[in-house]
Parts: C-alpha cells; sequence; structure tokens
C-alpha cells in the first residue's frame, strides 16, 4: 500500500477511472484483508473494528492511539471493503464513503 506521494492527483485520477471501468474495485477474499491489516500493524498502525449488523462493518486505522480516536470510521457492508476503505484513508486518500 505504497501510493506515491508526488503525483497523489495523477494516481488518483487513475484510480477513479479504473475503478468505474470495473477494473479496480475492493477486495472479497477476508484473507486479503487480514494481509491488509498484518502489513500496517507491521508499519505501525493501530485498527479498531466494531460490527453493527450483519450487514454492517466499521473500521478505522491510524499511526496513534489519539489519532485513531479522531478518525472516522469507514462503513462497509462486508469486513473485507470496510479495511480497504481504512486503509485507504489512512494512507492519505480522501473519501466520500467514510462516517
Amino acid at each position: 500500500m505504497n501510493f506515491p506521494v508526488d503525483n497523489h492527483e495523477e494516481w488518483k485520477k487513475s484510480f477513479e477511472y479504473h475503478h468505474e471501468m470495473g477494473l479496480w474495485n475492493f477486495s472479497t477474499n477476508p484473507k486479503q484483508a487480514y494481509d491488509i491489516i498484518e502489513k500496517l500493524i507491521n508499519e505501525g498502525y493501530l485498527v479498531e473494528f466494531k460490527n453493527h449488523s450483519f450487514k454492517k462493518f466499521l473500521c478505522r486505522i491510524a499511526l496513534s492511539a489519539k489519532m485513531l480516536s479522531n478518525t472516522p470510521y469507514s462503513e462497509a457492508e462486508s469486513f473485507q471493503e470496510a479495511v480497504c476503505l481504512a486503509a485507504l484513508r489512512a494512507k492519505g486518500v480522501k473519501l466520500e464513503t467514510c462516517l
């Protein structure tokens, strides 16, 4: 999850273009979501989950407990999508779909 910092806007436009075409979608594989969590924890991030119902998962990720408490949750209908959204947010990608 190393996003290019120097050309962030160019990368974001490319991601949005390909995502709209259906080429880049969130993972549906729980193992891949756990791999993302493990990588972020190894980088020093803290991860928090909440499950409100069968189809409502919340996740937030930050570099410190103080930052975590001020970070909005990413909400999704699957654990995997919530992790992907929270990971993107933790890496600095602006998302409108977060709580």
